[in-house]
This record gives structure tokens, C-alpha cells and sequence, in this order.
């Protein structure tokens, strides 16, 4: 039987990209929930993204690196394709440090798109299709892009930032090259290219299929090496409705890249992933992709979330890992309830973003056989910081324990200057090489965030005796009702064992007397008879009575983001 300390060292030597461990380390209580063969500190050089890619595909040239329909290439093809892409876009002017707004869904075009960017040293700057043309106005002005990629399905609102902004260059992507024949007609059928040329006068628009002409040859290597240079500019904070972006470096990116696969512990060049979570987000862009990519993993490109073509794809190609959010989770259940089939080959699924109810997370391993990561990350923070052992150790409706290279604390919500003792509420605050740089042009922000070297978060949370932090709420989410402290989580948590309520969510109204007034929103089952005093006496007997909402409205749904994020702003809007 292999020694602990052999069992790390061959964790260790899989990976692609050379890891050590790092002796000296301080010793946290969260260290001892580890399992045997991860190491509380990990030593490896910072590697740009570039090099992650060219690293897996001199080691798994012939390994398939992506499957999208009509597009199954190797990393030799990635690679290459990667190359010339390079070579075009710097020979049309984007050059080292230049910014890049790129408006894709997960598709061949967006990996090969992410990687010549930062093969020409060009900084990333991802965003949503779905973005209104004042959030691209917004993105564009404050980043300073001087190109945008754009999906010729959604070309209107990049059109209309174009006549607004000067972008010297635009590159429309289609996915119809890659469709079988019943899909490619529909899909052009619904492309509606508009017509005006007001744009033309200052901005060359070219297909992204001409970036792979031959003209400009190739660039054999990348330009650039810093790794402490931007690679991917996030736009956060959409949950509270002040849009930031946060700077992340290669360093940031590869740093937690290495930690989770020092984590995970998964096999080079034998994985399969399932790429469903969007690369615009960091979430996706570093678990699904970037991480993907380090490992020579095959990549299963889904361009948004369709249960019912995720089960078929699954079924097909049988991913080993799949990165999800709780709504994946939870509509992939039914659909396997549906078919009455369930799905095979499956072994890990990260769940982050949200908080994953034990009953389906059980429902689900049941279902697969395959083991779910609990975890926890922010765009600030690459995202990763969290998560919970794959196995018997994880403690259910927690985020674990912070990753090997990470602290993380629990502070006073007042001054964040006190370390709370254990047990206690305070805001979570994380330190780690993950941790962002700071918000893009706003010192005023990052100076309220990032305080002596530790990313405050936001998040009001715990820590138990054993390590494990559990989140308890927002902080600018927690309500203080006649002077009292009430956690929207909690009222959630009571309201949804209700057999008439879907889902629910609380928020505080300013009032004049109390401060804030807890109000409800609540989706009610359809063949439940609810109504607001039905389940203000039902609150009345599981809580303290100044945590009941005094106020219960009934909606059809809530508003969350792609990542099925409850956006509270909208719902504070909607009480007030």
C-alpha cells in the first residue's frame, strides 16, 4: 500500500505543468479535512494562458481537444488554427496590452478566439450575448476595447455600440459552419444581419472564418511572457446592479488552475468535460476551460444550457466531469426522470454559483454515481477559493474548506478588522495568488475590497471547529429589522419547506420605524391553495417572530442571472 506521502507526490506528477510541494506552509485547522494526497501548499512557475494550451498540445497532439457538432479537433488543429488567428488579428492592428470585448457563446470560435488573443498578448475582456447595447456602451467605455468578436445571431446591439463608440474592428462569428444540415438552414434563417453601414466608415467588419486565411502566415510563439500582465477583464456585480470588472492576470488564472488540479486530482489527456457553464463568466472560463485545456481534456461544447441536448451529448460522448450550477443539477433530474434513463460515465460535477439542497444533490449521485464538489468562488477571485472534500468529509450546505495557497477568515461586519472566534457570523474574508488585482479604473472600490493583501467578500459566513465555512447571506443583503439582524437565507430556507411554495425570496424595504421591513417574494406551487397569512402563522411557529415578512407578495417568477443567481436589486426595486 503507497505511503501519504507517494500518494501526493503521484498527485502531483500528473499534472501536465510541473507542481511542487511547497514545505513551510503555516497549518490551518481547515488543513486536517484534506484528503492524504493534497498538500496545503503547492509550489509552480506562473505560466500565461497561451502556454497552458501550448504545453497540452505538444504532450496530447492527437488527443481530441473539442466536439461541437461538425467540429471535432485535435489539439495539434487548436493549436495551429490558435496560430493564424494570432497572426491575422495582429496584422489588422491589435498588438500587445490592446483590449478585446468578446461577445460569444461557448462555441470552436470562442476558444480559438481566447487563446490568439493572449497568444498576441491582448487582454480578454468577456461578456453575455445577451448584454443590452447600454451594458456594451458601458463595457466598451470603460475597458477602452479596440476590437469586438460578436455571434452574427445577436449582431444588432454590437451594431448599434458600434455607431455609438469608434471600435476600429469587428469579427462576426457563425456557429452555422459547424451545424448539420436541419439545424444550419433554421439557424440562417434566423440570422437578420442588419443592413446599415453608418459603422462602416470607421469600423473594419470581418467574418471570423477569414481569420484563418493563410495571408499573414502564423506566430510560432507568443509574443509576450509576463505573466503578471491582464489576461481576462470580468465584469462583475451583476447581482447588485453596479457593474464593476475586475482585473485578473495570468497569474491569477494559472494559480487557480493549479490548485484545482491539485485538488481534483484528475487524469491528464483522459478526461472529458462537459463545457456548458459560459466562458464569457470566469466560472467558466477557468473550471471549464482554461483547466480543461491545462489537462489536455476533450471539450464537449454546449452553446447554452438545453437539458434535453445536454442528455443527449452526455449520453453520446459520456464526459467524466461536468462544472454546473444547481438549476443544471436540478433539470437534468427531471430529464432523466422523464427518459427514465440515467446518465453514464459521469465521475465529478462541480457545483458553485448558488447553494445546492441536499435532497437533490443525493437525488443526483444516486441517479449518475458520479460525486459532486460543493464549492465557492467569486469573479475576484479566479474564481475558486472553496470547496468540499469528494467524500464522506463534506458537510452538506457548506463550501468547504479554502484550497491549498488559501487563507480565509471570518471578520467583524463593522470595521473588518476583528477575526471572529469560531462559530461566530461575521464577513469572509479570503487571501490567495487567485485574489484579482482590482477593479478596472476604480480605486474607490478596490480600496473598500481589497484591504492589507485580503479580499473582503461580501459574504457573511461561519467557520466551524473542524474548518468548514458555511455562508449565512449577503452583507449588503442582511436586514436589520427594529435594530435586529435577520438573514434572508434563513427566512428562504423556512418558507420553501412550505408544501404550497416553489421558491421565495426576502429582501428589506426601507421603513421609518422598523429601518427595514422583511418582505417576501414568494412562486407558489400550482395545485397549492397559499396565501400571505397562511404563511405568516406558519412562519410565526419556525421563527422568531421579527424575522416573519411582514409583507408577502405572490410573482410567477423571480429574476436571476445566467448562472441562476438571485438578483435582489431588481426585486428591492419591485418592493419599493
Amino acid at each position: 500500500m503507497a505511503s501519504i506521502d507517494e500518494a501526493l507526490t503521484a498527485r502531483l506528477d500528473k499534472s501536465v505543468f510541473p507542481l511542487k510541494q511547497r514545505w513551510g506552509t503555516p497549518e490551518f485547522r481547515w488543513h486536517t479535512a484534506y484528503p492524504g494526497d493534497v498538500p496545503a501548499g503547492i509550489e509552480f512557475e506562473a505560466l500565461r494562458l497561451e502556454k497552458l494550451l501550448c504545453l497540452a498540445a505538444n504532450r496530447f497532439p492527437e488527443r481530441i481537444a473539442l466536439r461541437y457538432f461538425g467540429a471535432n479537433w485535435t489539439y495539434q488543429k487548436l493549436k495551429k488554427r490558435v496560430q493564424r488567428v494570432a497572426a491575422n488579428l495582429h496584422e489588422r492592428g491589435i498588438s500587445p496590452g490592446d483590449r478585446v470585448l468578446v461577445v460569444l457563446p461557448n462555441s470552436p470560435e470562442f476558444v480559438v478566439a481566447f487563446f490568439a488573443l493572449h497568444w498576441i498578448g491582448a487582454q480578454v475582456v468577456p461578456a453575455s450575448p445577451l448584454l443590452s447595447v447600454k451594458d456594451l456602451v458601458e463595457l466598451a467605455d470603460t475597458a477602452g476595447v479596440k476590437a469586438v468578436f460578436g455571434l452574427d445571431l445577436r449582431i444588432a446591439p454590437i451594431l448599434e455600440l458600434l455607431e455609438q463608440r469608434e471600435i476600429p474592428l469587428l469579427v462576426v462569428c457563425s456557429l452555422s459552419t459547424h451545424l448539420p444540415p436541419y439545424m444550419r438552414w433554421p439557424y440562417q434563417i434566423k440570422v437578420k444581419l442588419s443592413k446599415r453601414r453608418k459603422s462602416d466608415e470607421q469600423t473594419t467588419v470581418l467574418k471570423f472564418k477569414n481569420l484563418y486565411h493563410r495571408r499573414a502566415g502564423v506566430i510560432e510563439e507568443p509574443l509576450l511572457s509576463d505573466t503578471e500582465l491582464p489576461a481576462i477583464l470580468q465584469p462583475t456585480g451583476g447581482t447588485t446592479g453596479t457593474p464593476k470588472i475586475a482585473v485578473l492576470t495570468h497569474t491569477n488564472l494559472h494559480a487557480n488552475v493549479a490548485q484545482l488540479h491539485v485538488w481534483c486530482g484528475l487524469e491528464p489527456g483522459r478526461e472529458t468535460m462537459l463545457a456548458v457553464l459560459p466562458f464569457f463568466h470566469v466560472f467558466g472560463a477557468t473550471v471549464a476551460l482554461t483547466s480543461a485545456v491545462a489537462g489536455g481534456a476533450t471539450l464537449l461544447l454546449q452553446a447554452r444550457f438545453d437539458p434535453k441536448r445536454v442528455f443527449r451529448v452526455m449520453q453520446k460522448w459520456k464526459p467524466s466531469v461536468a462544472p454546473m450550477v444547481p438549476f443544471m443539477i436540478a433539470s437534468l433530474c427531471e430529464e432523466m426522470k422523464n427518459r427514465k434513463r440515467n446518465i453514464q460515465g459521469l465521475q465529478f460535477v462541480f457545483s458553485g454559483a448558488s447553494p445546492l439542497e441536499s435532497s437533490l444533490k443525493e437525488e443526483f449521485q444516486e441517479r449518475t454515481g458520479a460525486t459532486i464538489f460543493e464549492g465557492y468562488g467569486l469573479s475576484e477571485a479566479s474564481p475558486v477559493t472553496h470547496t468540499n472534500p469528494p467524500d464522506s468529509t463534506a458537510i452538506a450546505g457548506s463550501i468547504g474548506v479554502p484550497l491549498p495557497n488559501t487563507e480565509a477568515k471570518v471578520v467583524d461586519k463593522e470595521t473588518g478588522l476583528v477575526e471572529l472566534p469560531v462559530g461566530e457570523v461575521g464577513e469572509l474574508a479570503i487571501r490567495g495568488p487567485q485574489v484579482m488585482q482590482g477593479y478596472l479604473k476604480n480605486e474607490e472600490e478596490t480600496s473598500m475590497v481589497l484591504r492589507d493583501g485580503w479580499l473582503h467578500t461580501g459574504d457573511m459566513a461561519k467557520m466551524n471547529e473542524d474548518g468548514y465555512f458555511t455562508l449565512v447571506d449577503r452583507k449588503k443583503d442582511m436586514i436589520i429589522s427594529g435594530g435586529l439582524n435577520v438573514f434572508p437565507t434563513e427566512v428562504e430556507q423556512i418558507l420553501e419547506t412550505h408544501p404550497g411554495v416553489r421558491e421565495c425570496a426576502v429582501v428589506g424595504m426601507p421603513d421609518r420605524l422598523y429601518g427595514d421591513r422583511v418582505v417576501a417574494f414568494v412562486v407558489a406551487e400550482e395545485d397549492e391553495e397559499v396565501n400571505p397569512a397562511l404563511l405568516r402563522m406558519y412562519c410565526n411557529k419556525r421563527m422568531a417572530s421579527y424575522k416573519v415578512p411582514q409583507s408577502i407578495e405572490f410573482c410567477d417568477d423571480l429574476p436571476k442571472n445566467f448562472l441562476g443567481k438571485l438578483r435582489r436589486f431588481e426585486l428591492r426595486k419591485r418592493a419599493a
